[in-house]
Parts: structure tokens; sequence; C-alpha cells
């Protein structure tokens, strides 16, 4: 008698997808996750603004390394954040092979609303993020990206 079919084994990464530092990004092409290496949130002493940068490794919906950086662009989160997934690569400033990314000229080339960003303390919500890779393929975000700097990263 013919063996069964075994079924997909799991990332190793999946195995820990309980952690509650791991941030989970949501989109039409399925599910990407990262885990925050550097995830701050303050305000500038002198401007009194809240500005926050989040980035850390992960992986794609494929199994593929990803790194993932959030980050305000002027210190203002009432404007458009910059997001980026780099796939291909789970290091900072390393040339990735394909490049996500969602800020206020890429929703304006998309002619679709810039993500909505929201400060509560620590916490971190992005909605409505709609990542380009090229200025027309899209990857839409479906659900809130959330991100609680209040934990300490891993490292």
């Amino acid at each position: 008698m013919p063996a069964e079919p075994r079924a997909a084994k799991p990332a190793p990464a999946a195995a820990t997808a309980s952690d509650a530092s791991r941030v989970q990004i949501d989109t039409d092409q399925g599910l990407f996750w990262f885990q925050p290496r550097l995830c701050t949130v303050g305000r500038d002493a002198d401007s009194g603004a809240v500005s926050y940068n989040i980035e850390g490794a992960g992986q794609s919906p494929d199994g593929l390394p990803v790194y993932v950086t959030v980050e305000d662009e002027d210190s203002d989160p009432g404007h458009s954040p910059e997001l980026r997934i780099n796939v291909g690569t789970d290091q900072p400033r390393k040339t990735p092979e394909v490049v996500w990314s969602a800020n206020a000229a890429a929703a304006a080339s998309l002619q679709v609303p810039a993500t909505r960003v929201v400060v509560q303390g620590k916490q971190v919500t992005l909605e409505g993020a709609v990542f380009t890779r090229n200025g027309s393929d899209r990857l839409v975000v479906r659900a809130p990206i959330r991100v609680d700097c209040s934990q300490p990263p891993r490292r």
C-alpha cells in the first residue's frame, strides 16, 4: 500500500508564531511577519512631535527572508510613514532581491490614500497600507499592522 502523502512542513519560524512581539503584515499575497530588532517611539525634545523607528528580520509568505523597516518621514505621525519590505535578505543595509515600499509617493503613484498611523504610548498602528515595487505592482495590506514597542526587542 502506498504511503500517505506527508503534509507540507511548516517553516521553522512558524513554530514560534504566537510570540507576542512578532509583527504580522497580512497582505493579499499572504502573511509576511517580522521580529523587531529596533523598536523606538518617542517625543522630540525640541518640537514635541512623536517619532518612531521600527525594523527587524522575518519571513515572506513564500518562506524567503525579509527585512522590514517602518519609520516616520518627518517626525509627524499625521503624515504618511515610510514602510519597506526587503525580500531576499534578513539584514539591514543589504541589497534585496525585491523591495516593496509604502509611502506618500507610492500612494500618489497608485492613486490610493496614504497609510494612516495611530501612535498611542509605545504602540504604533498602521492602517490602509498599499505597497508597490515598481510603481504599478501592488501589495495590499488587509488588516492593521500593530507594533508594540513597550516590549524589549529581540536581538
